[in-house]
């Protein structure tokens, strides 16, 4: 992974609050020192070229390339071609700290802590890795956690947000669905910091240009 490591690095709060809501959603950790330091990655498709990129903003000092664009897959019938984005940031040991938190045998958990981490900047985050809006609630695609954590993540948006969500059944496992009348207050919390691109997420696409 370089040699950064053991070198002293910076991250803001900023980047922390930031951080948190990435590894809530879509971002990842990777360590080959079991957790001693870590580097984050951020992958994301074509659509969403523009959040991959105000993320790399936030988190350019601490990236020594700019995000790759990558084949990711093709069909034959019709004929297409799908692309990806990536950046990764460099090795960094208190990166290692976050990968403690967030990691147990390689595989991503919630923090028991999570109810301090979680702010309205990595509530936008998460919205805009994970969300989705239809006309009865915004979806959190939270089925990579269990239902134990989810019913903590329920906790803490009700307690620390005045959010109020419930928990339903995708397939075999399960996500968070934030009701419809708690959406103005959601907009409040996260509106400055959602991009315009992944407004969609939520209001409709109609309407996406009103916060």
């Amino acid at each position: 992974m370089g040699n950064t490591v053991g070198r002293q690095f910076r991250i803001s709060d900023f980047q922390k609050e930031f951080l948190v809501g990435c590894l809530l959603g879509d971002g990842r950790l990777e360590s080959r020192s079991g957790g001693k330091s870590a580097r984050l990655r951020i992958h994301h498709g074509e659509k969403q070229k523009d959040l991959i990129f105000w993320k790399y903003e936030i988190m350019r000092n601490l990236v020594s390339a700019a995000p790759k664009k990558i084949l990711c897959g093709k069909t034959l019938h019709p004929f297409k071609v799908y692309y990806s984005w990536y950046f990764h940031t460099l090795t960094l040991q208190e990166l290692g700290v976050m990968y403690r938190d967030f990691y147990q045998e390689n595989k991503k958990i919630l923090p028991e802590n999570i109810a301090n981490m979680l702010t309205p900047i990595g509530l936008a985050i998460w919205l805009m890795d994970d969300g989705c809006y239809d006309d009865r609630a915004i979806i959190l695609n939270t089925q990579n956690f269990s239902l134990k954590e989810q019913e903590t993540l329920k906790g803490v948006l009700q307690r620390k947000f005045g959010l109020h969500a419930g928990i339903n059944k995708d397939r075999s496992n399960f996500r968070l669905r934030i009701v419809k009348e708690d959406f103005p207050i959601l907009k409040r919390i996260v509106s400055h910091y959602v991009i315009p691109s992944m407004r969609y997420k939520i209001v409709p696409v109609t309407t996406s240009h009103i916060l």
